[in-house]
């Protein structure tokens, strides 16, 4: 196992008007993001969430994350998925840093994400970043799918 790395992506906006865009990032989710309810084209397509790739100094694609406005005080971050050649090294701590950071530039006062309560490594990740567990959401989007939902508050 590699050791972390001192890893700060930089996030490149991904536009949603772009049709070749979408569907090299919807292409990516769905191929490393363990879901049982794949991200569609429609959605990313609509405008609604600002996705974006996670690169590094040198222009590699470590991964990808998004954020969705719940309400002009609250974002919700969404589809934090690592490049499984970047895993082990930190890659998605910096990721969920770069996101809230992002959230919190737009002037959102607080950040939540809904986990699957079977994803780990996020929900510890989350966790030691400072997010607290609100809740857990019993059959969410579907039966037999558990999540937890987790937030943070800025201060």
């Amino acid at each position: 196992m590699q050791p972390p790395v001192a890893l700060k992506p930089r996030l490149v906006v991904v536009d949603a008007h772009d049709a070749a865009a979408v569907d090299e990032l919807v292409a990516f989710v769905n191929a490393h993001y363990k879901s049982e309810l794949p991200l569609e084209r429609d959605g990313l397509a609509s405008g609604h969430y600002r996705f974006f790739w996670a690169v590094d100094d040198d222009g590699t694609r470590v991964g990808c994350c998004a954020y969705v406005a719940k309400t002009r005080y609250l974002a919700e971050s969404v589809k934090t998925v690592v490049d499984p050649a970047q895993r082990k090294r930190g890659v998605g701590a910096a990721i969920s840093q770069a996101i809230e950071d992002e959230v919190r530039r737009a002037g959102f006062t607080k950040i939540m994400s809904t986990i699957l309560i079977t994803n780990v490594p996020m929900i510890i990740i989350k966790l030691k970043q400072g997010y607290l567990i609100e809740g857990i959401h019993m059959d969410h989007e579907k039966p037999g799918l558990h999540e937890y939902s987790l937030g943070k508050i800025f201060r």
